[in-house]
């Protein structure tokens, strides 16, 4: 298998790390064991920025979402993190340009990203809190 980043989506959502870092565990998908932790932490980045690929193939290994929108919170770091988008929903900037359609991928809600309208995990940074919903 083989692993594409990209690094400029990333929303600082550690998922990449739990099982060995994914950066390590590609080396090593000829073992049963590491492969699937390998793909499980692809899939569980939200942002998109890391995707399997099963060399194969040639085809990425991606979660199946319906169209949908979430709020990110993170309360190991105690703040509220992006938006979530999933399923391959169109993002439009307010001049119209027509952004890559990805499966997933996260929006800066804190205002702070570097990379608009892309969430670079600046809310952890500055601790940014939502609050409450009204």
């Amino acid at each position: 298998m083989s692993l594409t980043d990209a690094e400029s989506l990333c929303a600082f959502a550690r998922f990449c790390d739990p099982k060995g870092r994914i950066w390590n565990l590609v080396k090593r998908t000829d073992e049963p064991a590491a492969r699937k932790d390998f793909v499980q932490e692809a899939c569980d980045c939200p942002s998109g920025r890391l995707v399997a690929w099963d060399n194969a193939t040639g085809k990425p290994v991606e979660p199946k979402y319906e169209p949908s929108i979430a709020l990110v919170e993170d309360p190991a770091k105690q703040c509220s993190g992006p938006i979530w988008l999933r399923g391959a929903i169109q993002v439009v900037g307010a001049d119209g340009f027509k952004y890559e359609l990805r499966n997933r991928v996260t929006l800066c809600r804190c205002g702070a990203s570097q990379n608009k309208p892309f969430c670079d995990g600046q809310h952890a940074a500055i601790g940014f809190s939502a609050g409450a919903a009204d």
